[in-house]
């Protein structure tokens, strides 16, 4: 796995991952993904691996099959060939083969296990054991414009490491300063590209991202995107530093079966208002994609 402090292809290839997580209900080539890392063929598909620890073969697959187990289960009524070819799979039955190598069963039979034939036995003991109640201050319902961002991201296990988060929202924030981009109107997200018990942690995606009002030339592992249109479901809670997965546990088992609404497959952002910060317990806003 690469150091992102180091290595001199993390804009490069953070580009083609943007590309193939807004895509992946697409033909991805080979060919196209080089073009868009300004690469030629053979040594894009090397790149890659050093970069991310994977194959571009092996990346592409497991991201199309941890997004479709995730709304699997966010989405119950949703017929399995819709979401298939949601992302990528051109028929039922190649879907079918490849979801039942990974996961070790039909997604017909995944969806009856909710999700825990992917917690071991000591982490289902531990979450009856650990008290999980929170309360939001309020929850809306908000319409997003898309939203230009720069984000620097992270490949790896986060959960509960404050310290890592510190520095990403750190080393953005110092980037963004030095060429005068932080403004009043400065929005900061971070955003989770994978699909909770899903994807392994070492496969764990993450970036720190700071809206921007234009375009602005990025560089090293700094990049630039934009989180699309849409609407979601927004929790706002005050948490301490162990209790941001309480907030996300909230939105998810209590308000979203309760809301009406279905999970869209955009992904889930927190946002990090301008205000309420007591003592070490800070205001943070969940954010749900919905349709």
């Amino acid at each position: 796995m690469y150091n992102n402090d180091e290595c001199p292809y993390v804009e490069q290839i953070n580009r083609v991952q943007d590309y193939i997580e807004m895509n992946l209900d697409k033909t991805l080539t080979t060919k196209k993904l080089s073009q868009i890392a300004n690469f030629s063929e053979y040594h894009f598909q090397r790149v890659f691996a050093y970069v991310t620890g994977e194959s571009l073969y092996a990346f592409i697959k497991r991201i199309r099959l941890d997004k479709a187990a995730y709304m699997l289960l966010a989405d119950k009524k949703r017929p399995i060939i819709e979401i298939a070819m949601s992302v990528g799979f051109a028929n039922q039955a190649s879907f079918a083969k490849a979801f039942k190598l990974r996961y070790g069963m039909t997604g017909t039979a995944y969806r009856k296990t909710n999700g825990m034939v992917c917690e071991t036995h000591a982490a289902l003991e531990y979450l009856h054991r650990v008290d999980m109640s929170i309360e939001p201050l309020y929850i809306d319902i908000r319409k997003e414009r898309a939203i230009r961002i720069i984000y620097t991201r992270y490949i790896g296990p986060y959960k509960g490491d404050s310290q890592l988060f510190s520095h990403l929202f750190n080393k953005l924030y110092q980037w963004a300063d030095q060429r005068k981009l932080i403004s009043i109107d400065s929005r900061w997200f971070v955003v989770y590209h994978d699909y909770g018990n899903e994807t392994d942690e070492e496969h764990l995606r993450l970036s720190v991202c700071m809206t921007v009002d234009k375009n602005v030339a990025v560089s090293g592992d700094v990049g630039i995107s934009a989180l699309s249109e849409g609407l979601y479901g927004v929790g706002c809670f005050m948490v301490g530093p162990s209790e941001y997965n309480k907030a996300w546990y909230y939105m998810y088992t209590n308000w979203l079966p309760n809301s009406g609404y279905r999970l869209d497959d955009r992904c889930s952002l927190e946002h990090y208002p301008h205000k309420k910060v007591q003592g070490n317990k800070r205001f943070v806003e969940i954010y749900i994609p919905i349709v």
